[in-house]
């Protein structure tokens, strides 16, 4: 039986949809602002991922791009400034996100996905602790804060568990059942999104709009929050292709 098509009509009144549910994920179910430059959102970010992933980049940049305007004008405190460099990080999250897909399912199989996989996670933590054991200081709200040997001990020793758990988490869930598309796959696929869009372009972002005396506060921070989306984006983006895929609609890529 042929997949069922989209049309433009419904994709977007399914944009529209995955605009509110963006919304809400990203300001309601969210520890918004921990620190002023973080947001911890569950399932935000894939939402926005998905729908670039399944109705296409350009409406994935507008529920990326309007996910966030709207989100601040509906849900954000007034006292809050609007910063555009943010809003860039979810358009380009929306826009980027098909095409990293595409190029994962289409040239990468499975047994070389698992190597780059964990070679690229091992390369990303290498980075973070020369970062944290170079670096003679950090600034934050302007004050100069020095880490002491055992602070950076036990910053290396928390990296290395979150590290051991996202590989476990892909390992385990992997081999939960007979999925219908690869996990690993899926897994690489937001690995190389959140190190290239949200880390580096996101990190960036970020210190143009809070000041780059702060930027190696914000690339940790932003750094950490990898581990926490990987496997709840990969659960989210897996549960909605294994529905669409079984109601015979085509989910690009995956």
């Amino acid at each position: 039986m042929n997949n069922k098509v989209l049309t433009p009509t419904i994709k977007i009144t399914l944009a529209a949809l995955f605009i509110v549910l963006a919304m809400i994920c990203q300001k309601l179910l969210a520890f918004n602002y921990v620190i002023p430059f973080l947001r911890i959102s569950f399932a935000g970010p894939a939402v926005i991922i998905f729908a670039s992933v399944f109705l296409g980049p350009w409406y994935g940049l507008a529920v990326g791009m309007f996910s966030d305007i709207l989100g601040y004008f509906i849900f954000d405190p007034r006292n809050n400034s609007f910063f555009p460099q943010i809003t860039l990080i979810y358009a380009l999250l929306g826009f980027v996100s098909y095409f990293i897909f595409k190029f994962v399912m289409k040239y990468f199989d499975e047994d070389n996905t698992k190597i780059i996989y964990t070679t690229l996670l091992v390369m990303a933590v290498v980075c973070l602790l020369l970062v944290v054991w170079l670096l003679p200081s950090l600034e934050l709200y302007g004050n100069v804060y020095t880490l002491q040997i055992w602070e950076k001990a036990l910053i290396t020793v928390g990296l290395l568990a979150l590290t051991s758990g996202l590989w476990a988490f892909t390992f385990l869930y992997s081999r939960k059942k007979e999925r219908r598309f690869s996990v690993y796959k899926v897994s690489y696929a937001l690995l190389l999104i959140e190190v290239f869009v949200m880390v580096l372009f996101g990190t960036t972002m970020k210190g143009l709009a809070f000041g780059f005396s702060i930027y190696p506060v914000i690339l940790l921070c932003q750094a950490c929050v990898l581990f926490i989306n990987i496997p709840l984006n990969t659960v989210f983006i897996s549960i909605l292709t294994d529905i669409l895929k079984r109601k015979k609609y085509d989910v690009p890529g995956i």
